[in-house]
């Protein structure tokens, strides 16, 4: 503030002085620099006492006027009241062409601003409105400067692997003994944290590349990610420079990925059962050592290996898989989830995985294995009698080596009880014959037999089925109508003592 001297009584005179100059003046050709400018107010007080009045700057606004060879971006910025003394900075885009000569620019910069210029005691006041011009020195240094290329990588996000840095010096100058450090974000990680790379001397115009090692976190989606390079060189002079920071981006891998198609089940409560499918390869990559991870989502179903390996698939190409899978005798019949995970091994030698896809299959409710009926299941009392039963397969698995064995009780009793079936598909029947007979007592009405089931499923599974009854009808003894001869009457009491003997001796055998 200056102030100068024979003040009128009661008047108070004055008025705001800007003076506006970048700090940082350096901007670099083919980017958009912030320019920040400083807005200094060295106000003058020509008489009296309320200097905070007179001069103070209101509602100050800068805005670029005339750029020279660059673009202005940001428009008319406002600063609010800048106080006597007091200095605001305010930040202007330039857009910087990329074939522009070193050296130093003019940039015209506007600045609006209201104030005060004249207060009496009693209050009345004047306020003005002004508009200056003032000039800004930009310079585009003469000095190397560093530019990035794109990076593209196979690295998938879980993944590391290396990736092929290109760097070119775009300046002006010669670079020598030039240095970069790597740095990423987003989840990726160059060699463990930072890369630090010696790229040698390079020319204006000269380019040379820097191989490094990437890790994206598995968390990390696909998406380019944002790699910035720092650059240190020595001048002509072999004095340490820095030169601008360049950012690239880095362009990984596209992503693995699998499908599961085409889920079937025959599982029901209490038995043995497979889930089935097909996994597809949905590119991009051939993959050769693919894992298949499957995990039921019920403590009622278990598996014995959940790791089914694949054979080599290309991008398009199917592989079906089969789980043999128990379901428990106390499982409720209804849908269920089963989760597949995908483990292969990434462009590094790294285990990945996808998934898990989940899929829905459904138990179903317990059935016996076979279902009987007869063509002929009837017997006379004192007589004996084939029994002729069907046996059909409700199982949805071929069954083989199906042994049969009957169990009899008074009144009837089996000459043969046991019956082979060698083999039985989904739906097949087939007849199983035993000799029955019954006493001469018997009552005339259904007995019941028993039997149970020992065979092997396509598995290779030994079983025993659960028992099974089945009636038998014992019918009325029908007589030959020729009476019995004279010596039957005597010796009848011998037969019957007989019979019964024999009876006797074969239940003690």
């Amino acid at each position: 503030m200056t102030q100068s001297s024979g003040a009128e009584t009661g008047l108070t005179r004055g008025e705001p002085e800007l003076d506006v100059w970048a700090e940082e003046d350096e901007v670099t050709p083919g980017s958009d620099n912030p320019l920040e400018i400083t807005v200094l107010n060295d106000g003058d007080l020509k008489t009296g006492g309320q200097t905070n009045t007179v001069l103070t700057a209101r509602g100050v606004t800068v805005e670029v006027e005339d750029a020279g060879p660059f673009e202005a971006t940001s428009g008319k910025t406002s600063l609010g009241p800048i106080s006597d003394g007091t200095t605001v900075t305010a930040p202007l885009e330039l857009e910087v062409p990329e074939d522009i000569e070193p050296g130093t620019y003019d940039v015209e910069v506007d600045v609006k601003y209201s104030y005060t210029n004249r207060v009496a005691s009693d209050g009345d006041h004047q306020r003005l409105t002004k508009s200056e011009t003032h000039d800004i020195t930009v310079e585009v240094p003469d000095e190397p400067r560093f530019e990035l290329s794109n990076i593209k990588t196979n690295v998938e996000p879980g993944a590391t692997g290396d990736a092929v840095v290109n760097v070119e010096n775009t300046g002006t100058q010669r670079a020598n003994d030039t240095r970069m450090t790597l740095t990423g974000s987003g989840g990726v990680m160059i060699d463990g944290g930072a890369s630090e790379n010696h790229i040698g001397d390079l020319e204006p115009g000269e380019s040379t590349t820097t191989t490094v090692n990437v890790a994206m976190d598995e968390s990390t989606n696909s998406g380019n990610k944002s790699i910035e390079g720092s650059f240190t060189y020595d001048d002509e002079k072999g004095i340490e420079r820095n030169a601008p920071a360049d950012r690239a981006t880095l362009i990984p891998g596209s992503e693995q990925e699998f499908s599961i198609h085409n889920i079937a089940d025959t599982l029901a409560v209490g038995y043995d059962g497979d889930v089935s499918g097909e996994v597809r390869n949905d590119g991009p990559r051939t993959i050769d050592d693919a894992v298949l991870v499957a995990e039921p989502m019920s403590d009622s179903l278990s598996i014995g290996d959940t790791r089914y390996a694949l054979p080599e698939l290309k991008p398009g190409e199917t592989a079906k898989f089969n789980y043999p899978t128990d379901v428990s005798g106390d499982a409720d019949p209804g849908d269920r989830q089963f989760r597949f995970t995908v483990e292969y091994t990434g462009s590094s030698d790294s285990t990945l995985e996808d998934g898990p896809h989940s899929e829905r299959v459904t138990v179903a409710d317990y059935t016996d294995e076979f279902s009987i009926t007869d063509t002929s299941a009837s017997v006379q009392q004192g007589e004996s009698s084939e029994i002729v039963l069907e046996i059909t397969n409700e199982r949805p698995e071929t069954l083989s080596n199906i042994d049969a064995m009957l169990y009899d009780d008074s009144p009837l009793s089996a000459e043969n009880d046991e019956a082979f079936v060698d083999e039985l598909k989904p739906g097949e029947s087939a007849e199983i014959r035993f000799e029955i007979s019954a006493t001469d007592d018997a009552s005339i009405e259904d007995h019941p037999i028993e039997l149970d089931f020992e065979y092997n499923t396509e598995r290779g599974d030994t079983v025993l089925s659960d028992t099974y009854q089945y009636p038998i009808s014992v019918e009325e003894s029908q007589d030959n109508g020729g009476g019995f001869p004279s010596w039957a009457t005597i010796g009848f009491p011998f037969l019957t003592v007989t019979g019964i003997g024999a009876t006797l001796w074969l239940r003690r055998r």
